[in-house]
């Protein structure tokens, strides 16, 4: 097959080379319309039970993504002021369109909420001033009155002038329209900046983070792309020396980006935050494919031999070993469709796509590319001695003493294993910010200054007309504010209960003691016409038109998964021990699904890893001809996988969406390691070599290949820590590190178990993948032949 492939590339490179060209094209024109998800409730399938509560709460109850808007008073001043009330209606007076256009749901803010006051027979429902502040005692009057009614104090406007906010309730056929967050944000900017000073603005909340991570993966994008490119250029360069050593293998694996991209602008897919990985996977990941393919036609034209035969030649020896290396990337990278998270399903499957697609243009498009280039002038082979004599002293020093090697390996695995307890999990999305973004300075200030920046909600549903009207149930509404209010990590609280005891109150002369709920259903629906009379609405997101549910929203701080999960789990408890008979409930909101991709998090790594594992260790079985082959490959991988987890749960670092993806993308990759030494030794050994002598000529030749192999892939990598998520710059000094440990796993704890053991298969017949004919004892002898073998090698 090999054969008949080198001979076609011979014979008609300009076609191969034109229907690359077209291809890459065609699906390049899709690139620029690719488009980017940075919701974090698509991480999860649309038939997850917590995603149906959320979706459903969405549709019952109006819009959970909102805006908040915070003004900060300048220091030792207040909000309570003329001027900076001036700016809160006016600002207030600027965003109503956007309502009327269909941007937002609604503006809350004290300019314009409505309270109620009345008499004993009716109720007036009015906002705070009939207009903006035009004097001092308008000020007053403001200010009296946010310190008197509980839905503005400490709610919109701090009780001691700190700071007042606007909430903006995004529509909810807009949460997902990131056009139209990005032109409300855009004006939001345009009125911090013409308003800012001596107050400051923080903008926080659900659709500004949304918008903040779409916006972080464009600049992701255009920048690691570049740079990525840029160091592999540099890496190629330094090996090389030769022009066409940097740009074939990269114009292998820029067709192979363009080509995954555009399938994925055609199939209708979206990248996500993972996803923004997949270039720089490709790129670090696909040269080495183009680096062995170049290499081995190098070796070829240095011996003499003509153009069309150095080619037919590399393509007959390199097919079989670069498709094995892309085999068991893809096979790792592909184990990551069992997760149960949305972007790491995706991930997987364009990255395995990516993969085959550099192999498939590497092992055509760069043959057909020298096959029309002239041939390289002769250029003297570098020597590194110093390589050499420390390949032959590490030899020694293994085939010596395996077994303190295999000490040293156990105590640092066993270092590692102790680490792993310590590793927790996070999918909150604010934790994968850095801490000087502008989203997360606006949320710190919120938390601080409101209690919360997340949206919690406890919906009741009872299935019976105007059930909620009554006070039993009303009451289930109060304690459950109650036993929020208690809690340090949640702010204000609201619920039709407020609204009820605020009316009794207002038809009681303001009396304190009246802020209490009617005792009959009949005296609280008395109390809602009323109000309705008076010029009030009972709205949407307290309650359904027909009363046969409510709900209670709770502004939660981001307190991550741990705090999330001690709050939902109380308040569940309190609600499972106090609930009456006829009324059920469920919690829903940000916090919810935030501890739903958490819980998938440890689903998906136990059962992705387990798969990389197996299906790794099968291929490299089969390649070798040896069960056993494919479980000592496995050694060092197991190695790094621990490596990983004990070191991020000595750094503090969080198992995320992220940092899930490093164990199946460490054995795909890394296995490659294993298996170039294990198909060297093992030609070694069949050739009559002895453990000392194979294990120094391995080292001289496939070590040399691992090596920089791993410099490539390391440098490469280490790319990520320019990105704008914290997660991704965690994830990238991550996998750089697990790159490091599975070289090093391959290069000394597989040799020490091979000083310890002699598996059969090292002495099979058959042909070695990407080797000779074995059973070639006799012609090994001399020392000039194998110098020959290690020059040709190296």
């Amino acid at each position: 097959m090999t054969e008949k492939l080198a001979g076609f590339i011979v014979r008609r490179p300009w076609r191969i080379l034109l229907a690359i060209a077209v291809v890459t094209a065609v699906l390049g024109a899709f690139v620029p319309r690719i488009g980017f998800e940075g919701d974090y409730s698509q991480m999860l399938p649309e038939d997850d039970a917590v995603v149906t509560l959320y979706e459903r709460t969405l549709d019952t109850f109006g819009a959970q993504s909102v805006i908040m808007f915070a003004m900060a008073a300048p220091p030792e001043g207040s909000v309570f002021s003329l001027s900076s009330l001036r700016k809160l209606y006016a600002i207030t007076d600027e965003l109503q369109p956007l309502v009327d256009r269909g941007g937002l749901e609604e503006v809350v803010s004290a300019a314009t909420v409505e309270f109620v006051r009345g008499t004993e027979t009716a109720i007036i429902v009015d906002t705070l001033l009939p207009g903006p502040p035009e004097s001092e005692e308008d000020v007053a009057v403001f200010r009296e009155t946010v310190l008197k009614e509980r839905q503005l104090r400490d709610a919109l406007v701090m009780a001691d002038g700190s700071a007042a906010m606007l909430i903006l309730r995004v529509a909810p056929e807009m949460e997902d329209r990131e056009d139209v967050l990005s032109e409300i944000l855009s004006q939001l900017g345009g009125i911090a900046d013409r308003y800012g000073g001596p107050e400051e603005f923080y903008i926080s909340g659900d659709a500004p983070l949304l918008v903040h991570v779409t916006q972080s993966m464009r600049r992701d994008l255009a920048l690691l792309f570049p740079v990525v490119v840029a160091v592999v250029a540099g890496t190629l360069f330094v090996s090389f020396r030769l022009w066409r050593g940097v740009l074939l293998p990269l114009a292998g694996v820029l067709a192979a980006v363009v080509w995954t991209l555009g399938f994925m602008s055609v199939t209708g897919y979206r990248l996500n935050m993972l996803s923004t990985f997949l270039p720089v996977l490709l790129v670090s990941v696909g040269s080495a494919y183009g680096i062995h393919v170049l290499n081995a036609f190098l070796q070829k034209a240095r011996e003499g031999a003509p153009r069309e035969r150095a080619v037919r030649e590399t393509v007959e020896q390199m097919c079989a070993p670069v498709l094995a290396a892309a085999l068991t990337t893809a096979a790792g990278v592909l184990t990551l469709l069992s997760s149960f998270l949305i972007p790491s399903r995706q991930f997987g499957a364009f990255a395995a796509v990516g993969v085959l697609v550099s192999f498939a243009v590497t092992i055509v498009g760069i043959p057909a590319l020298l096959a029309v280039l002239p041939m390289p002038k002769a250029r003297r082979v570098r020597r590194t001695p110093w390589f050499d004599l420390s390949s032959v002293r590490a030899a020694r020093g293994l085939s010596r003493h395996p077994r303190w090697t295999l000490v040293v390996a156990l105590v640092v695995l066993g270092l590692f294993l102790a680490g792993v307890p310590l590793l927790e999990i996070e999918s909150d999305f604010s934790k994968y910010f850095r801490e000087g973004s502008p989203i997360i300075q606006g949320q710190q200030f919120v938390e601080r200054s409101f209690g919360g920046s997340q949206e919690l909600r406890v919906v009741f549903s009872s299935g019976r007309r105007d059930a909620m009207k009554a006070p039993a149930n009303l009451a289930v509404l109060e304690g459950v504010q109650g036993y929020l209010a208690g809690r340090p990590e949640v702010g204000h609280t609201t619920s039709l209960a407020d609204l009820v005891k605020e009316l009794h109150q207002t038809l009681r002369g303001d009396e304190p003691d009246y802020y209490i709920l009617p005792d009959t259903s009949r005296a609280v629906a008395q109390l809602l016409i009323l109000f309705e009379m008076g010029g009030g609405e009972v709205l949407r997101r307290h309650a359904t038109r027909d009363f046969s549910q409510a709900v209670v929203t709770a502004r939660v701080k981001s307190v991550g998964m741990t705090g999330f999960r001690d709050l939902i789990g109380g308040l569940e408890a309190y609600l499972d021990a106090s609930l009456p008979a006829g009324l059920d409930y469920y919690v829903t909101g940000t916090p919810s699904i935030y501890i739903r991709i958490s819980e998938r998090l440890i689903q998906s790594q136990i059962i992705s890893l387990g798969t990389s594992l197996g299906a790794v260790g099968l291929i490299v079985a089969v390649l070798l001809g040896s069960l056993m082959a494919g479980l000592m490959a496995l050694i060092p991988l197991i190695v790094a996988i621990s490596g990983n987890f004990g070191v991020m749960g000595y750094a503090g670092a969080y198992l995320d969406v992220a940092t899930v993806m490093i164990a199946s993308l460490s054995v795909g990759i890394g296995v490659d390691y294993a298996v170039h030494f294990l198909a060297r030794y093992r030609r070694e050994r069949a050739a009559g070599a002895a453990h000392g002598e194979a294990l120094a000529t391995t080292y001289r030749t496939s070590g040399r290949a691992i090596v920089f192999n791993a410099v490539t892939l390391m440098l490469g990598f280490l790319v990520m820590l320019l990105s704008s998520f914290g997660a991704l710059v965690t994830f990238g000094w991550l996998i750089t590190l697990t790159m490091v440990t599975t070289a090093l796993g391959a290069l000394f704890v597989l040799p020490a178990v091979l000083g310890m053991v002699e598996p059969s298969f090292l002495f099979s017949t058959g042909r070695l993948l990407g080797g000779r004919p074995e059973g070639t004892r006799a012609a090994r002898g001399t020392g000039t032949e194998r110098r020959k073998d290690h020059e040709e090698s190296s």
